[in-house]
């Protein structure tokens, strides 16, 4: 499934309801806009914030695609997930988001 405005709905309410989910963001939406995207799954968690400092970066991510997805990112990881990236094609990233099962 593609990170897109048809598909994201979809992909958030999965998100928030910890259902595990993998789906396809164009690089340039994600880290790897100007890097190489990992060719086996890789994990690149956000790094250790306070409160305070996550509000900043959800304040100013803005609400464009980019914005967005970072948002959803940060999102999971508070909410206890893990994302997963990986090379899909020349133009797209995927990403695995799992949850732990309680």
């Amino acid at each position: 499934m593609q990170f897109n405005a048809q598909n994201y709905q979809i992909i958030k309410q999965s998100c928030l309801q910890k259902q595990d989910i993998t789906f396809f963001a164009p690089n340039e939406f994600t880290c790897f806009a100007n890097d190489e995207a990992p060719t086996a799954w890789t994990a690149y968690p956000p790094a250790l914030l306070t409160n305070e400092a996550y509000a900043q970066v959800f304040f100013h991510a803005g609400n464009d695609a980019r914005g967005t997805l970072t948002k959803l990112e940060l999102t999971i990881h508070l909410d206890g997930g893990r994302i997963l990236y990986r090379k899909k094609d020349d133009e797209h990233v995927e990403l695995q988001v799992t949850f732990l099962k309680k």
